[in-house]
């Protein structure tokens, strides 16, 4: 396992240099023409997307900045939600297993697969929907209402034992939608490259800081293979996450869109303003060009 992981990180590595597009300010001009990162640049900055990251304040002035407007502590919130509503790194399947007393030691690993095996397919269908089907928040709500629905039946226990194998192969759909919350993070805070770079590594340190201590206290071995605070834990966190995507991110998220709308159209509207007034702006350049016309001929 060790051997495999560490040598799937060279092809990794070596698409970091050669396949990935980069950012339009350190762009990869191995795969990119120019023609190609000219039309990249403007596709976003059609988006109000910041294509510099040019940092206008100092440091200490960014960090105040990012520290005292509350979207960076609504989408910390969120994430922490996201990230304690799932059960997949408990090894509560793998024990449960184990509890049943019919499966070898390496029948037990080999059905241990079962779950990250399908949730290759959750995150393909999660993601997929989020797209075509019903945007960020629905993909969102779909995924931690199947992730309610799999808690919810492992904290009961008393049920039959296909409704377990259901409810315990069901665990990575909380993890297929990370896609979904951290790409509609990223697209909100477009406007600025660097208070976005800042605000998703915070969010996410805090997020997955919180998961270890939260996983000691609800998931001790002790209890297994029956973790009735770790199932109840996370199904909250999946019914408060799906509560808060709805009343406190998804309006945000219109609240951004509807001021780079509003910016955007200030924009389009600034020169018409110049060149009205009271018209006599336009008269005065008018007036200045055939001056220097006149003179050039003299």
């Amino acid at each position: 396992m060790f051997i495999i992981s560490a040598l799937m990180t060279i092809p990794v590595a070596i698409a970091g240099v050669v396949l990935w597009p980069g950012t339009p300010a350190k762009p990869n001009l191995l795969i990119l023409t120019e023609q190609e990162l000219a039309l990249a640049i403007k596709r976003l900055k059609e988006t109000k997307a910041d294509t510099t990251k040019e940092v206008k304040l100092g440091k200490w002035q960014l960090v105040r900045k990012i520290a005292t407007d509350w979207r960076v502590y609504i989408l910390t919130a969120w994430a922490i939600l996201f990230w304690n509503a799932g059960s997949t790194s408990s090894g509560a399947y793998l024990l449960w297993l184990k509890s049943l007393d019919r499966f070898s030691t390496p029948k037990v690993n080999q059905l241990g697969t079962t779950a990250p095996a399908l949730g290759i397919l959750y995150v393909l269908f999660v993601n997929f929907s989020s797209d075509l089907l019903w945007g960020p928040s629905g993909a969102i709500a779909f995924a931690h209402v199947w992730n309610f629905t799999a808690m919810t039946i492992l904290a009961v226990w008393k049920v039959p034992e296909s409704a377990k194998w259901f409810a315990f192969n069901s665990s990575y759909i909380q993890v297929a939608m990370s896609s979904v919350l951290y790409g509609w993070a990223n697209d909100m805070l477009r406007h600025n490259a660097a208070e976005r770079s800042i605000v998703l590594v915070f969010m996410n340190l805090i997020a997955q800081s919180t998961t270890a201590w939260t996983s000691v206290l609800v998931f001790p071995t002790v209890e297994a293979p029956r973790f009735l605070k770790g199932f109840t834990f996370c199904a909250a966190n999946s019914f408060v996450l799906v509560i808060f995507t709805y009343l406190v991110v998804r309006p945000y998220s219109k609240a951004v869109e509807k001021t780079l709308e509003s910016d955007t159209e200030s924009e389009a509207i600034e020169p018409e303003f110049e060149e009205s007034g009271s018209g006599k702006s336009l008269e005065r350049s008018e007036e200045r060009r055939v001056g220097k016309e006149c003179g050039s001929s003299v």
